[in-house]
């Protein structure tokens, strides 16, 4: 596998790096652009990209504001999911084609980030070919059986609670999600609330938008995966009313069964890889 950094400029000036993993040889024409977790650093889906590269695919590991190489950390910096989607990933989509013009985007989203995929995808669905979520759910409470749906609401609001009261969210201490300003929790506490993703600030209609995508998506949820579990993302994917959907339960062998989890899964992704280039391979 080949790898350099590229440095990231948004339009509103945030810096970053993301890291261009190429395969040595016979390259697809696919470059995966992968979106973390909440909390997560880009380095984190090394393992990701080498199985991915492995296959003969590029990938594209992008760090979400205010974590990892990111210039914008909480409590100093204020964002939400607006800056994400509306300056973050443009940014990533430019530096993908001006350094691999002839491969098409497919976003790779983990949690958060396929949450961040479909909200970009949505507002600019000529600037990629497909969407990969990843253990990556609706964190609306009432898409979660009783009574994992209560600690769910419980858990997004006093978040909230939490970050209005310290002026950012100090995950890193509670063991959730990293230090996160409070707009992100904000926005992400609402759509637990009520379902729907309304960016703070944001003057586009993603609800209204999300139905109309008629894209290619991939969705697998994970046996045993507390924080989107099967219910979740499909509450997710429910909102793609146009989407050619392809959508995995993903039951994990007993070699991986207790190795694999919400995160975990990233470094033991064989099983998980298949599914994923067997669906890109049809694209």
């Amino acid at each position: 596998m080949k790898m350099q950094t590229l440095s990231i400029l948004t339009n509103d000036g945030a810096r970053s790096e993301a890291a261009l993993c190429e395969p040595d040889q016979n390259a697809s024409d696919i470059l995966f652009l992968c979106l973390s977790a909440m909390g997560v650093t880009a380095a984190y889906y090394r393992p990701l990209a080498d199985a991915l590269t492995g296959q003969g695919h590029s990938v594209m590991l992008c760090e979400l504001r205010g974590q990892g190489t990111s210039d914008r950390k909480a409590p100093q910096a204020k964002f939400g999911y607006r800056e994400m989607v509306e300056q973050d990933i443009p940014a990533y989509v430019k530096a993908a084609k001006e350094n691999c013009p002839d491969k098409d985007i497919v976003l790779l989203g983990h949690s958060l980030g396929g949450h961040l995929s479909l909200l970009y995808t949505a507002a600019h669905p000529e600037e990629v070919k497909g969407i990969a979520l990843i253990a990556s759910g609706s964190v609306y409470f009432r898409a979660y059986p009783f009574p994992q749906n209560l600690k769910i609401w419980f858990a997004t609001q006093s978040a909230m609670l939490i970050s209005a009261l310290f002026g950012y969210f100090p995950g890193h201490k509670v063991g959730f999600g990293g230090r996160q300003p409070k707009t992100v929790m904000s926005d992400w506490a609402r759509q637990g609330r009520t379902g729907r993703f309304v960016p703070r600030g944001s003057d586009f209609d993603y609800e209204a938008a999300m139905p109309k995508m008629t894209h290619p998506v991939f969705a697998l949820s994970i046996e045993g995966d507390n924080f989107a579990p099967h219910s979740a993302t499909d509450h997710l994917t429910g909102k793609l009313k146009s989407a050619a959907l392809a959508r995995i339960e993903y039951h994990s062998s007993d070699a991986v069964k207790s190795k694999i989890n919400h995160f975990r899964w990233v470094k033991h992704n064989g099983e998980i890889i298949t599914y994923l280039t067997q669906w890109v391979e049809r694209l």
